[in-house]
């Protein structure tokens, strides 16, 4: 699952197989608190065919920042996320080995185990929603820095004069949706008023600052880390090549950029397949091939320390009849 700061995204796959047994996406309660939110995934669990008995492995994107236990330490965007042990609290609800993971990083290994970047082992994920997030894949693994807050793309700013907002506070799909209303008296989609930006001016003035800022968060990630690809992701880059194409005009004087800019292959699926992949990898699910794991800090592991049960309930459940089932989705092929 991929749990947003507007909605929660849900994705259950048949183990052993590619055959998706539930795809639902839910209004985020943000202000619920931690157990408002546990009871809504309860309650869509409970969806699966043969419920949360014939659950094998649950793999969870969160915002904000995951320490090496799976804790989140805080997630700006959902009240009352802070210092949450997450894992430890889905593991003693559930019983199954659980992956808690931040959300861009999750779309990092979504698009490196099977989307964009399969082929990469120097790129960025750059998450595009209610905020500004960012996935660095570097050397062929996740960085995440010394403190678990590398990657925080939207909370950089540029100031000029005055008080500068931030890449989130101008970039994020509220301030864009506000901006289109704007101008054209009507809701819209970040994504949908950047797509139509190249046909209407007047949604390409009230787009501009956001792809000025947005422009000017690639060049600075290029600048420091000199990736192989930047990759746009989440809802935001449904907006597809018309957003692009505004991000190259930005960037096209500076002649040293070499990154490439491209769409997730995920879609806005990415950080579900990341879940996915961490889910399947701490169920021991994943080929042998596919399970070299993006090495994390020193002592760090994606198995539970705490000796959640391996999962051994699928068996159970065939003895009962139920069909097995896992919380994952339609996988990628390589990783």
């Amino acid at each position: 699952m991929d749990i947003g700061g507007s909605k929660i995204a849900f994705l259950a796959r048949e183990t052993g197989s590619d055959r998706e047994v539930l795809a639902d996406k839910v209004k985020t309660p943000a202000s619920a608190g931690v157990e408002g939110i546990l009871r809504l995934i309860d309650e869509r669990i409970d969806r699966i065919p043969g419920g949360r008995a014939s659950m094998v492995a649950l793999g969870v994107a969160v915002p904000g920042h995951v320490d090496a236990e799976g804790h989140v330490l805080n997630a700006g965007n959902l009240e009352g996320w802070v210092n949450v042990p997450l894992r430890t609290l889905l593991e003693d609800r559930y019983g199954v080995p659980i992956f808690v993971e931040r959300d861009a990083n999750c779309g990092a290994l979504g698009e490196k185990w099977g989307g964009a970047a399969t082929d990469m082992n120097d790129f960025v994920f750059l998450a595009l929603g209610t905020g500004v997030g960012a996935g660095l894949f570097l050397k062929g693994h996740i960085y995440r820095g010394a403190h678990y807050a590398a990657g925080e793309a939207g909370d950089m700013s540029f100031p000029s004069r005055g008080e500068a907002p931030t890449v989130s506070d101008v970039v994020g799909k509220r301030a864009i949706k506000r901006s289109a209303k704007r101008v054209t008296g009507e809701k819209m989609s970040a994504a949908d008023a950047l797509a139509e930006s190249k046909r209407q001016p007047r949604l390409e003035r009230a787009t501009r600052k956001a792809v000025e800022y947005l422009g000017t968060s690639v060049v600075a990630i290029a600048s420091l880390l000199d990736p192989e690809a930047i990759i746009f992701g989440g809802g935001t880059s449904n907006a597809g090549k018309p957003l692009l194409d505004r991000v190259r005009e930005q960037i096209a004087p500076r002649p040293l950029f070499r990154a490439r800019l491209l769409l997730a292959a995920l879609g806005s699926d990415s950080q579900l397949h990341g879940a996915l992949w961490g889910a399947a990898k701490v169920a021991d699910l994943l080929p042998a091939e596919k399970r070299r794991t993006p090495s994390r800090h020193k002592g760090e592991t994606l198995r539970p320390k705490r000796g959640a049960p391996k999962p051994h309930r699928a068996s159970d459940a065939r003895r009962r009849g139920a069909r097995t089932t896992s919380a994952l989705k339609r996988p990628g092929t390589d990783r």
